[in-house]
């Protein structure tokens, strides 16, 4: 049972993701929650061992475990959802976490013990405890394997939760094959499992379940052409198709503001999704070359699938599948502009990318008179997060301003390496006139600002980022006024 032990914690995470996004509290309470309940099973099996050790008492248990999957496959979305939106993030990744995983858990740790009880009486107790212990180890660790780097890329992490419940009931049934009709309810329960497969809706073309997010594909036939969206684990655009004026109406707009700003010959963008905003870099100053970092080699071939997107390298375009971190660490060149959208879907942000030594590796990256643009979510109104990066950035560059897109959940922070008065920023945004940008240079004139010393505001280091307790609280909030 090692093996459906470790594939059910590992693919948690991606069942996880799209509602909780990957943090240290996801992991933490998938690992305590199993640790906890795979220790009652130690206890219970033991104990219920010695009071019945028939084998069909083991295979009852292994039977029961494999039901409680299969309602877990059929279940888990909806109660992600539910307690994500009634009790916040904490407090709803808790309870839900216990109620998916502690009964299966719980059962798979009995089948150990109860293991060695009866393969006790036919050898001696060191050597039946260290057998048993071996195999589930070895189990374990094939499942540490395996559900990572085979099952979830190749058929998805819903499908491998399948093969998890088939594999449990497959060996609970054949081990009560003497009472069948007792436990017809199990063969139903398989003979079930593949209407657990969730239906996409009409406007998903492409479903991918990548070493990194849960990536889809949506068609958006209310434009004509119809444009394609990218969407990351459920929560929001990652990348919009460019339509004919090569303006989106989103924040994306808002990174063509950079060269207005800075002369720009050399850029990098740390994110690069399905290159929307290459597209539009290559509309308005094909002149610049672009170095485009994205660390999902799914998402780049998405990107240049020409049913989607079409993004093709060429002179004046690379791309870097990497992360965008270790790519500035190796990186010689420097930018003059450098665009920063790492998020993971919705306001989900890696700490490693907004901490003070990110900055100031980005800043190292950067031409004497270059400028950096981050974008940052803030949801209901909630200018923590957005107010840390930006004092991080102050630690790293000298001039440090923030622009809210109108309308917009979305902030953009400008961090110039050289000083740069608001003066100087409103002058140069005014004498815009590259056609299509003037009026969105004007709005964005009006709206930078220095930013304010939002209570609780501190700097993220590598060694104490609490991004993701930020994050959950905005979310927590932004549900609560939303939702309830």
């Amino acid at each position: 049972m090692g093996f459906a032990v470790l594939g059910l914690e590992l693919v948690g995470f991606r069942l996880y993701g799209p509602v909780y996004g990957y943090s240290s509290y996801v992991a933490g309470t998938l690992i305590g929650v199993i640790l906890a309940a795979l220790s009652l099973g130690y206890i219970v099996g033991g104990r219920l061992a010695d009071r019945v050790p028939r084998p069909p008492v083991l295979y009852r248990i292994i039977v029961i475990t494999g039901l409680l999957l299969v309602a877990f496959a059929f279940l888990y979305r909806s109660l992600l959802n539910f307690f994500f939106l009634k009790f916040g993030m904490i407090t709803g990744l808790v309870i839900v976490t216990i109620l998916l995983y502690g009964p299966p858990t719980a059962l798979l740790g009995m089948t150990s013990p109860f293991i060695i009880r009866l393969v006790v009486e036919k050898d001696r107790v060191g050597t039946a405890a260290g057998t048993i212990y071996a195999l589930s180890t070895v189990g374990s660790i094939l499942g540490s394997f395996v559900t990572p780097f085979v099952l979830v890329p190749e058929i998805g992490a819903h499908m491998t939760l399948i093969i998890m419940a088939a594999i449990v009931l497959v060996v609970g049934v054949i081990g009560l094959a003497g009472v069948r009709r007792r436990w017809v309810a199990a063969v139903l329960a398989l003979a079930l499992l593949p209407f657990s497969v969730p239906k996409e809706a009409e406007e998903v073309v492409l479903r991918v379940q990548s070493p990194y997010s849960d990536l889809q594909v949506e068609r958006d036939d209310a434009t004509h052409p119809p444009t394609y969206r990218l969407a990351v684990n459920d929560w929001a655009w990652y990348s919009k198709g460019v339509p004919d004026t090569f303006r989106t109406g989103s924040y994306f707009d808002y990174f063509l503001l950079g060269p207005a700003l800075v002369p720009v010959e050399e850029m990098a963008i740390l994110g690069m999704g399905a290159g929307t905003s290459i597209k539009q870099f290559q509309h308005f100053f094909p002149a610049i070359h672009i170095d485009a970092v994205e660390i999902d080699p799914w998402v780049v071939k998405i990107a240049k699938d020409t049913r989607y997107f079409g993004m093709r390298e060429g002179p004046k375009l690379t791309i870097y599948t990497e992360d965008a971190r270790p790519y500035l660490r190796r990186c010689k060149k420097r930018y003059d502009l450098v665009e920063i959208d790492v998020f993971q879907g919705g306001p989900l942000i890696p700490f490693y990318v907004v901490t003070e030594e990110f900055f100031r590796l980005v800043s190292d990256r950067m031409s004497a008179d270059g400028v950096a643009i981050t974008n940052v979510i803030a949801l209901a109104n909630d200018r923590l997060l957005i107010s840390c990066i930006a004092k991080t950035m102050q630690q790293a560059f000298p001039s440090v301003y923030v622009l809210q897109v109108p309308a917009k959940s979305n902030f953009l922070v400008f961090a110039f390496k050289r000083e740069m008065p608001p003066a100087e920023v409103r002058r140069r945004l005014r004498a815009v006139s590259t056609a299509g940008l003037v009026e969105l240079a004007s709005l964005a004139a009006d709206g930078f600002t220095v930013p304010d010393p939002y209570p609780g505001t501190h700097v993220l280091t590598d060694d104490k980022a609490d991004v993701a307790r930020i994050t959950f609280n905005m979310v927590r909030r932004y549900a609560n006024a939303k939702f309830r």
